[in-house]
């Protein structure tokens, strides 16, 4: 058995890796509930196909759905609070503002189009059933399609219960194409029909119990593997005594099959994998599951036979990830239970996610800080499992490893924009240490930092003043370092500018004292801000300056180098009226000061990218968008704009709220639609706000003026039956939107479009037109992007068509 799908970055649908067999039935029945519902849930036992059939019907239907379709995966969560969290990841969204995770969905997706599969829902039954409510019922364009083995029972819910495949059709098909991939050359024959039937039968169609049988075919033969299957299940599930439904007796047992028929090292390593909550590597299993008689440097080799043997699944080609699928890793649990190893493999589970967190902190500032922080986002949900194993322990040593673990990860909860959920575990971990330590120390100034971020300046402060004050009196000279510089952190954004300058500049002193590179570097970003602000362009470029010459050593690090680039270029901005010199070379400087904030913003977005940084790209964005629209670049302004409004809204905070840049955005937006009209710069607005961050950063490095602007009105309406295959052709509003582009007049263009028209029908390009009206490219381009808005057209081949 393979896994059935590829899971790609969060959120997306996985990417099916094996053949998708039957269920045309279940999958019209979907469609057409779909068509008609906003909350439609998968129900059946585990191991029934409902994560497959869920992914399959979400990919059908996904046309329907413009604004995306989104996975979220659930069997790792065990946590509750942490829902909301998990969605908004899954949507992208990062936790910023003073909006709560469930208040950033809601404004989210109030006005999206898009259709949320939420996996395995049961062990989260009335947190799912409260959370799809809300949502349902303020964001009217949402669907919500979710499994589970039961119903979640939320209003509007309609319930479809999955079966188990046909034993006499798609159970035998299922059998017969995954047989094909363990014994090559394997075809179901008239002369094999009937044993195939015969496991199908007893297996009772569950397609996860079908493949683990499967696997059986490399050292038996079928009727070998049917005999001996028919008479292992009468003998495990025949007593009438046998608890639980029919489905779950035969899975049970042909897990316990599967169990018996590993060999002794492969048994232990199966149920101490289950500590693990996502997918882990060689090096991770070596350093977790090894111990007593299976030794670390033992473990490949079970770990190959459990792969051989379809219990681990692959995840990943390169590098190579494996995962036990829930039903697996369910069975494992109670295995581990079972043997009195829980705490000892759990506890080294904690160990080995210590080590990770503890490099990702250390080495935050270096060549390799992208690969880090991906790593540590991989494995969030391990993360979870070992601070929720460590802060409710009894133990006070496990909870002042609970407390270094949250604080540790404070990479990730910063970078990754998870502020709400990092101030959850630092504030639980802390009512677990109320003693003096630097754990503490450092556990309340990272606290401080994320809730001035999430706008609760009086909350930070009092974890300011404690860390400071608990330093000083434990003699913690970092400790203390990094709490003044997060109280001219709190004064910066209390707009206290002179008290901000006052701490940062003793913080820098400290750091340098202390050799404390990172440290310095970071004050220097956050105090550049405050220069920024100001205009202060000297002040600016000095402090940052120091930030980037103590990371001349990591030319690779990415997150701090452009933060530091980022408030040069604000700072240039902000200086740009304060010259009154209105002379040649004033100009001439103004100019060249324009040209360098550019470039600078060019270079800040395509360091963001590397870190998946929206709120610094979204900043970075703005600012190119301002000063697009002062050069007389519209069209560019306002798709630059409409870009940074989508990140914003996953964010949910502009510019950290401050007023003065928020007028500079409303300005630039009502000079740009001003120059363009209403309608063109909605377009391109709205075009811009299609872009995922990859594609907005890649046009904005390459100084693209005008987009493509696609005629949305040709996505399927809504209430549209989404089982019927035909019914994407058949949409009623294609007809409406050539209606309008064969009623458009060329009357409605300017002398010079007419002129630019007539020679795109000639079938010239726009170089070609540059040159024969001696005109720029660039004003060409902008020339037919206003034609195309104007004539409703969505390609310029379109032009050829009409009459002039």
């Amino acid at each position: 058995m393979r896994l059935g799908y590829l899971r790609e970055r969060a959120g997306e649908l996985p990417l099916e890796v094996t053949g998708f067999v039957g269920r045309a039935q279940e999958l019209r029945e979907i469609g057409a509930l779909l068509g008609k519902a906003r909350l439609v849930s998968l129900t059946g036992p585990a191991g029934v196909g409902k994560t497959r059939l869920a992914l399959r019907a979400a990919r059908t239907a996904q046309p329907y759905y413009p604004d995306r379709t989104c996975f979220v995966e659930l069997s790792s969560l065990h946590d509750p609070v942490l829902l909301p969290h998990t969605v908004a990841a899954a949507l992208g969204l990062s936790e910023q503002g003073d909006r709560d995770p469930v208040g950033l969905l809601l404004s989210y997706l109030a006005e999206k189009r898009l259709l949320l599969v939420l996996d395995t829902c049961e062990h989260l039954l009335d947190a799912c059933a409260m959370l799809v409510d809300l949502l349902l019922r303020r964001a009217p364009g949402a669907t919500v399609l979710a499994t589970s083995r039961q119903a979640l029972d939320a209003p509007g819910e309609f319930a479809l219960p999955i079966r188990p495949l046909p034993t006499d059709h798609e159970a035998v098909q299922l059998f017969a194409e995954r047989a094909a991939a363990v014994v090559p050359g394997f075809a179901l024959t008239e002369a094999n029909h009937d044993d195939v039937v015969s496991v199908c039968r007893s297996l009772e169609g569950m397609p996860l119990a079908v493949e683990l049988a499967v696997v059986r075919l490399r050292a038996l033969s079928l009727g070998e593997l049917a005999d001996r299957l028919q008479g292992r299940l009468q003998a495990l599930t025949g007593c009438r005594r046998a608890a639980g439904p029919g489905h779950h007796r035969t899975l049970r047992a042909t897990l316990d099959w599967s169990h018996d028929l590993c060999t002794p090292q492969e048994r232990l390593l199966w149920r101490r994998l289950a500590v693990f909550a996502g997918d882990f590597d060689v090096a991770a299993a070596e350093a977790v599951c090894g111990g007593g008689e299976l030794p670390s440097d033992a473990v490949l080799e079970p770990l190959i036979g459990l792969i051989d043997k379809s219990v681990l699944l692959r995840v990943d080609a390169q590098p190579s990830r494996y995962r036990l699928l829930d039903t697996l890793r369910e069975y494992a649990a109670e295995r581990l239970a079972a043997s009195g190893e829980e705490d000892t493999y759990r506890m080294q589970h904690l160990t080995h996610l210590e080590r990770l967190a503890y490099r990702a902190d250390s080495h935050f500032h270096c060549d390799e800080q992208v690969r880090l922080l991906n790593g540590v986002g991989q494995r969030l949900q391990d993360f979870r499992v070992a601070l929720d194993y460590a802060i409710g322990s009894s133990s006070p040593q496990l909870a002042l490893r609970g407390l270094a673990l949250a604080t540790r990860l404070w990479t990730h909860w910063v970078t990754a924009g998870r502020f709400q959920e990092g101030v959850r575990w630092l504030r639980d971990a802390l009512a677990q240490v109320e003693y003096e330590c630097p754990e503490r120390v450092e556990a309340l100034h990272r606290l401080s930092w994320m809730l001035m971020i999430l706008g609760r300046y009086d909350e930070a402060e009092p974890c300011i003043l404690q860390s400071l004050a608990m330093a000083q009196e434990i003699g913690d000279k970092h400790g203390a370092a990094y709490a003044i510089q997060y109280r001219g952190a709190l004064a910066l954004v209390r707009l206290q500018l002179r008290s901000a300058h006052r701490d940062f500049d003793e913080a820098r002193r400290r750091f340098r004292e202390l050799g404390d590179l990172d440290g310095l570097a970071i004050a220097a970003f956050e105090q550049a801000f405050g220069a920024a602000l100001a205009g202060d362009v000297e002040h600016a470029w000095e402090v940052s300056g120091e930030g980037l010459d103590a990371l001349a050593s990591v030319p690779g690090e990415c997150w701090t180098r452009s933060y530091c680039l980022l408030y040069r270029q604000l700072a240039l901005w902000q200086s740009r009226d304060r010259e009154a010199d209105t002379s040649g070379p004033a100009r001439a400087r103004a100019a060249d000061r324009a040209v360098e904030r550019d470039r600078l913003g060019r270079e800040v977005l395509a360091l963001k990218q590397a870190v998946d940084d929206r709120l610094g790209a979204g900043i970075a964005m703005e600012l190119l968008a301002w000063s697009a629209a002062e050069s007389g670049r519209f069209e560019r302004a306002a798709w630059l704009l409409g870009a940074a409004r989508t990140l914003w809204d996953k964010i949910g905070c502009a510019l950290f709220g401050v007023e003065p840049l928020q007028a500079e955005q409303r300005a630039a937006a009502a000079t740009a639609r001003a120059a363009l009209g209403d309608g063109i710069y909605q377009r391109l607005y709205a075009r811009g706000a299609t872009l995922d961050l990859t594609q907005a950063v890649t046009y904005a490095v390459r100084d693209t003026d005008v987009l493509a602007v696609p005629d949305t009105d040709l996505l399927p309406e809504a209430g549209t039956d989404l089982g019927d295959e035909q019914s994407a052709t058949a949409d009623p509003a294609v007809p409406r939107a050539r209606d309008r582009a064969a009623a458009a007049r060329p009357g409605r263009l300017t002398n010079r479009e007419r002129e630019v028209a007539a020679l795109v029908a000639e079938r010239l390009t726009n170089r070609e037109i540059a040159e024969r009206l001696v005109v720029s490219k660039r004003t060409v381009d902008a020339h037919v992007e206003h034609i195309l808005n104007k004539l409703g057209l969505t390609s310029r081949t379109q032009i050829t068509g009409l009459e002039q």
